[in-house]
């Protein structure tokens, strides 16, 4: 999800000041003002904090390097003997690597993020009048609890821990099917907590409350690319 949140997103930003508004801005509903004033200073403030989370990327990206090939997890695999299961934990413990660098880089833009997008969210407190609008902020909030939980465990100990799993089992059809058993557990960590993430914060019903209030902005004379940009207001960068 927070991939194609932040593809979205990057079009979106483009755009942003570009569709001229239906309406003067003194016309509009004051929960439509309220909603494009904290847009614009999210934007802004996405904006100012570019280096920033290059940056932290960058000090991921050096933590991470630390058990891409070596350490205690790769020390584990290195006394296993069975080469048929050597292979098949190599492939495994790479795909963990892969996944959990990936997650880590969302909870590096995250991470400088975060205190931008509770300020965003702070913006409608008291809640908005308009009750489909004041979804649309919920969902917001639900979508920041999904990349919490979903980005929480990216790190080398996470990889070492699971990396315990690997041992060498007899060189028969049993022994392979609980090295199989082992790969499974570690290609298909991180989509498990992702797919918990998205079980106990996110869900259709949250994205189409986005949409509609995207709709709903556009409806009540709102600036069409602050509305299209709302929806997508807490998409992660890639």
């Amino acid at each position: 999800m927070p991939r194609l949140l932040a593809l979205t997103l990057s079009v979106l930003c483009a755009a942003l000041f570009v569709a001229a508004p239906a309406v003067s801005a003194a016309d509009r509903p004051p929960d439509v003002q309220r909603t494009e004033r904290a847009v614009l200073e999210l934007d802004r403030a996405k904006r100012s904090l570019v280096g920033e989370v290059s940056d932290r990327k960058a000090a991921v990206e050096r933590s991470l390097a630390r058990c891409k090939s070596k350490g205690k997890g790769w020390k584990r695999l290195r006394r296993v003997r069975n080469r048929s299961q050597v292979h098949t934990y190599r492939r495994g413990a790479k795909m963990l690597w892969s996944e959990l660098h990936r997650v880590a880089l969302d909870r590096a833009a995250l991470d400088v993020d975060r205190p931008i997008f509770v300020r965003f969210l702070s913006h409608f407190e008291p809640p908005l009048g308009d009750p489909v609008l004041q979804a649309g902020v919920d969902a917001h909030r639900h979508r920041l609890a999904y990349y919490e939980d979903a980005t929480s465990f990216a790190t080398c100990k996470t990889f070492n821990r699971l990396m315990k799993s690997v041992r060498g089992f007899r060189g028969d059809a049993e022994g392979d099917a609980r090295a199989g058993d082992v790969f499974g557990k570690l290609s298909g960590y991180v989509t498990g907590r992702e797919a918990a993430a998205v079980r106990k914060n996110w869900g259709s019903r949250y994205e189409r409350a986005l949409q509609a209030a995207r709709a709903q902005l556009k409806a009540l004379g709102g600036n069409g690319g602050y509305a299209d940009y709302f929806a997508f207001a807490l998409a992660l960068r890639v």
